[in-house]
């Protein structure tokens, strides 16, 4: 996964193709044809590497994003979730329990809410295949 030293070449490689630019520019009348030609590539090869760099950025933004919903997500749900005889419930109005249990286990492990499956009083995991008994 990128971390900072992506980041940190990133903004490298924009300062090197920049300073190479200016270069380019500032370049006399002098510069010599196949000298010219080298600063280009030179700038070309910068420019390449720059856009891969902005690439894996991009990637650890969206990465990071999609962290923080699931994190927001799962503050969310641990407000309104209750545990009840072995089991999360929403709550009501007033702390009670209400609706279909999720699995304590993939709660607890993992912040993930799975409704359990109820099978003749006996609920099951669709995820983690734990069982509990009423």
């Amino acid at each position: 996964m990128p971390d900072i030293a992506t980041i940190s070449a990133f903004l490298g490689s924009i300062k090197t193709a920049t300073d190479i630019a200016k270069a380019i520019k500032g370049a006399d009348a002098s510069l010599e044809k196949a000298e010219l030609k080298l600063k280009i590539a030179e700038l070309i090869e910068t420019l390449a590497d720059v856009k891969m760099n902005a690439v894996e950025v991009q990637d650890l933004i969206q990465e990071k994003d999609k962290r923080i919903k699931e994190l927001e997500k799962s503050l969310e749900n641990k407000s309104k979730l209750i545990r009840h005889e072995g089991k999360y419930y929403e709550s009501d109005e007033v702390g009670n329990p209400k609706g279909d249990p999720y699995c304590s286990h993939c709660w607890e492990s993992k912040n993930k809410t799975i409704h359990l499956d109820n099978i003749g009083g006996i609920h099951r995991c669709p995820s983690c295949k734990s069982i509990i008994t009423d």
